[in-house]
């Protein structure tokens, strides 16, 4: 890893670069390195045809750029180097593609301008899918969503379902896409709500209410930390709704850059079909949300 003028950080790769997991030995540095149980589900985020054949050219270079404040996707270890699922997501595509790739951390507000002037290839950085940024950028396939989930405590048998959660009280944080989801689709719960999410998981703690709903993602990282204490489990399986909750993550390109498009969209499918894909989620969220 450099500086660079501006005093951002790059890394780069070559073809023929080992594939490290994530610090520059190998090692997975400040990721949960736990065998993930063998029950954990492994979501299918990418799939299909991604336009390009298998044997057309793909571009000889990829040129990420990131911010660096999106853990787990993208942070700095005790030691400053970037790390994260995405910035192993994108060695795992140039991998892939025999593709040179190098990554470059800016701030958040610069990335989609900096793809649209062609000055970078690709953002990985959780950019969303505005009015405003589909006039300038495409986006790949999905390769992250970020589900609804309930929690319960270990003893309870509670399946959450509408139609199972009559009379049942669920925390929820204030004004929250959740607490909509729920009043909308569990009408006959009683939602909480609670001003922020260490209240409601509290709630739960001390059974004030029968379950938690909020992102599964967070949730996951929640329920193997001392303040839940083994208290508590995923009930159920995960709530899917773009209109409620975050559509995904993808990477966007310049609009009209298709061959690059299609590139990253072959590195995905490829990710997903060889195993790849399931590896990296096992590594940052070994719990699994899905």
């Amino acid at each position: 890893m450099a500086q660079n003028a501006y005093g951002t950080d790059t890394w780069a790769i070559s073809q023929s670069s080992p594939l490290l997991g994530a610090g520059n030995d190998g090692s997975e540095n400040a990721v949960n390195s736990q065998k993930a149980p063998s029950s954990v589900t492994i979501p299918l985020f990418s799939g299909g045809q991604s336009g390009l054949a298998t044997t057309g050219k793909a571009p000889e270079r990829i040129r990420f750029i990131a911010a660096d404040d999106f853990p787990p996707f993208i942070f700095r270890d005790s030691e400053e180097r970037l790390m994260g699922y995405n910035v192993d997501l994108a060695r795992e595509i140039c991998q892939s593609l025999k593709a040179a790739c190098s990554l470059k951390i800016l701030p958040f507000n610069h990335l989609a301008n900096t793809v649209a002037n062609g000055e970078a290839d690709a953002v990985i950085a959780g950019v969303s899918m505005t009015p405003a940024n589909l006039e300038k950028l495409s986006f790949s396939q999905i390769y992250m969503r970020f589900p609804g989930r309930f929690v319960t405590s270990k003893r309870s048998s509670l399946e959450p379902l509408p139609e199972t959660m009559g009379g049942k009280r669920v925390a929820v944080v204030q004004g929250s896409r959740h607490e909509a989801f729920l009043e909308r689709f569990f009408t006959d719960a009683i939602a909480v709500p609670f001003e922020n999410e260490e209240l409601a998981r509290n709630a739960l703690v001390s059974s004030e209410v029968d379950a938690l709903f909020g992102d599964g993602m967070r949730l996951s990282f929640w329920l193997d930390t001392q303040k839940a204490n083994g208290c508590c489990k995923f009930a159920g399986g995960p709530w899917l709704d773009p209109s409620y909750f975050s559509g995904g993550l993808a990477i966007a390109t310049k609009a009209g850059n298709t061959k690059m498009l299609n590139a990253i969209n072959l590195g995905l499918t490829r990710l997903q079909s060889n195993g790849r894909l399931g590896e990296l989620y096992l590594r940052y969220f070994p719990r699994g949300f899905f």
